[in-house]
């Protein structure tokens, strides 16, 4: 059994190598993605601008990520912004938190999408 865990564990080592490397892509392509998003956000801490400053909203309560920022009604009663939750805010933001202020057009786009989330998550 001991030599089994340890053949696997080069294995192991270089998808663990595979999987950051696709991340740190995802990443790179979502900072381009958001692109669109900087004209109102930024993802440098305590950076408000027209929209709250978005450094480490992953896992946060919406509508709490930035104490400088005014947020709607609608925001504040928002969910915890996972990935998935983002994932259907960014593809529909009237429909998932109707009543928020932010005028924006939905992300169509699933990679791109996807690849916005990475770049959130990295920041």
């Amino acid at each position: 059994m001991t030599r089994i865990l340890k053949g696997l564990m080069p294995l192991t080592g270089a998808l663990l190598l595979i999987v950051s490397t696709a991340q740190a892509q995802d990443a790179v392509a979502g900072k381009k993605a958001f692109g669109a998003c900087m004209s109102c956000h930024s993802v440098k801490p305590g950076a408000t601008g027209i929209g709250p400053s978005l450094a480490g909203i992953v896992g946060k309560k919406a509508g709490t990520n930035d104490p400088k920022f005014s947020y709607s009604a609608a925001m504040k009663k928002g969910p915890v912004w996972s990935e998935a939750q983002l994932d259907r805010f960014l593809a529909d933001p009237g429909g998932t938190l109707p009543g928020n202020t932010m005028a924006m057009a939905p992300t169509k786009d699933a990679k791109k999408r996807a690849d916005i989330i990475a770049y959130l998550k990295a920041n």
